[in-house]
């Protein structure tokens, strides 16, 4: 019985915390995931440079050499097969992602954070941050679930929507 005496008079805080633990998790999936995408653009388009830059340099030569050719067609050879320029610029493009994306979320990070890591003193905050985190939930599901308020781009010239 002392449990659920316990869990009656502090259910704010457990929501509360609750309430953050969630914002946190859906801050950094959503991060995760753009990282990842972004790991691939960096790696890709870094890829596809130097490959570009090393292809033109074998097209040309100062002097004519059969010497410098082949050296210069090794290390063209040698530049598309390097695993390394992927893994680092992979990393670059994921930590790029994930910092745009968490300061993209800034507002719900720091709501969360708040609701979560509140000390017992400062339990208001936490429980305010909670009903923040409440209020910004069913801002987005309104603009981003139901579309209400958000711009809408197919429309015709008399402004009525387009239905296909």
């Amino acid at each position: 019985m002392k449990i659920i005496s316990a869990i009656k008079s502090n259910y704010g805080k457990y929501l509360a915390r609750g309430a953050g633990a969630a914002a946190l998790y859906l801050v950094a999936r959503d991060a995760h995931a753009f990282g990842k995408i972004q790991s691939e653009i960096e790696m890709k388009s870094k890829n596809a440079k130097a490959a570009q830059y090393y292809l033109n340099n074998t097209l040309t030569l100062d002097k004519p050499s059969v010497t410098k050719t082949k050296l210069q067609n090794a290390v063209y050879r040698y530049e598309l097969n390097d695993n390394l320029r992927g893994f680092i610029n992979s990393s670059i493009g994921y930590f790029k992602g994930l910092g745009s994306m968490l300061v993209n979320d800034v507002i719900p990070l720091g709501l969360g954070l708040t609701a979560l890591f509140a000390k017992k003193k400062a339990l208001p905050l936490a429980k305010a941050s909670a009903w923040g985190l409440a209020g910004l939930g069913v801002y987005s599901f309104l603009k981003d679930g139901l579309g209400i308020g958000k711009a809408h781009d197919l429309t015709n010239a008399v402004g009525r929507d387009v239905v296909l």
